[in-house]
């Protein structure tokens, strides 16, 4: 490739060259800044129309935060429900009631059939108490368990009548309560009169009335013969096992 000589330039013609080539360098820049300019526009004209990527979603979430409602302790939340104003019957203080009475005469009600006649089967003393399935300790032989009737103090010989009305179930000997005579006085009430002597003068299926002689008091309980003599009475009413001291509060001899 020539060179090209700048040495046969002078005088006038060497500045004019100069000026020529410092013209094109000048157009040339001029030209290069216009297209980076465009570029620069287009691409900021695009990034208008889309502003976040799609290949981002994240940076298309709008994360909404839900205001904070401040909770105070009101009567509901401890537990104390006020009475409504407009419930007249809940505001009103209801009258005293005498419990035990009513108890009482609740349960003699619905325990024995209607208009039944009801007497003590000895006349003493309850000298051991229904114990509601709590464990009592045993006087004879020394251990805890239930007693789930009651002990009557009575005379051996004294006669055991029949509490109320019924029907004679069965007469046995009982390995710990001794001669037992079983009485379905109905309305699922059923009596166990025990520790009976062997002279039982019924039989299973006789009929019997409210102070029906069906024994005597006897010692034939070897769990309670440290006792003193007496007749030990108990109740069933639909398979449970009952007071019979509720009954018998009242009760005549």
């Amino acid at each position: 490739m020539k060179k090209f000589d700048f040495s046969k330039f002078t005088g006038k013609g060497l500045a004019i060259a100069v000026f020529v080539c410092l013209l094109a360098v000048g157009g040339a820049g001029i030209y290069s800044y216009s297209k980076v300019q465009d570029s620069l526009d287009n691409a900021l004209m695009s990034s208008d129309d889309n502003s976040y990527p799609v290949e981002n979603p994240i940076a298309q979430i709008t994360v909404t935060t839900a205001p904070v409602t401040k909770i105070t302790s009101t009567p509901e939340a401890d537990g104390n429900l006020p009475i409504p104003a407009d419930n007249p019957a809940a505001s009103e203080t209801a009258p005293a009631t005498d419990v035990a009475a009513t108890q009482t005469n609740t349960q003699e009600s619905t325990i024995l059939p209607t208009d039944a006649a009801c007497i003590r089967p000895v006349s003493g003393d309850i000298i051991n108490g229904f114990s509601n399935g709590e464990l009592v300790k045993s006087k004879t032989l020394n251990v805890w368990k239930t007693h789930d009737g009651i002990d009557i103090i009575a005379a051996n010989g004294e006669n055991v009548k029949s509490m109320t009305a019924g029907i004679i179930s069965e007469i046995y000997i009982d390995q710990l309560m001794g001669v037992t005579v079983v009485i379905d006085h109905g309305n699922g009430l059923i009596g166990y009169y025990s520790n009976l002597s062997t002279d039982v003068p019924l039989s299973e299926g006789d009929t019997v009335s409210a102070g029906t002689i069906i024994g005597t008091v006897g010692s034939t309980a070897d769990s309670e013969i440290s006792e003193d003599p007496h007749l030990h009475f108990a109740l069933k009413k639909n398979n449970a096992w009952i007071d019979p001291a509720a009954l018998l509060s009242d009760s005549g001899s």
